[in-house]
């Protein structure tokens, strides 16, 4: 799924595969590029408390909404439980 997408620097989001255009902040943008390049999911937090200064707590929750939402537009697939 992530391989049909296209982004570009300042967060414009292209779904090649179906055509929807998205637009990212700062921090999605950091996120999703992460999970293009091949950072699991597992380590997005850790990813993003290294880049911005924030806590672990703001970071874990920025984390799991955003992930929830590419789950929910089809483009992140869920998470098995206990993964």
């Amino acid at each position: 799924m992530l391989a049909n997408l296209a982004l570009s620097e300042n967060g414009f989001l292209f779904d090649t595969q179906t055509g929807f255009t998205y637009t990212l902040n700062l921090t999605g943008a950091f996120l999703l590029r992460a999970l293009i390049d091949g950072t699991p999911p597992s380590q997005l937090v850790q990813r993003l408390t290294d880049a911005f200064d924030v806590s672990e707590a703001l970071a874990q929750n920025d984390v799991t909404l955003f992930t929830q939402r590419l789950e929910a537009l089809g483009i992140l697939e869920k998470a098995e439980p206990g993964a």
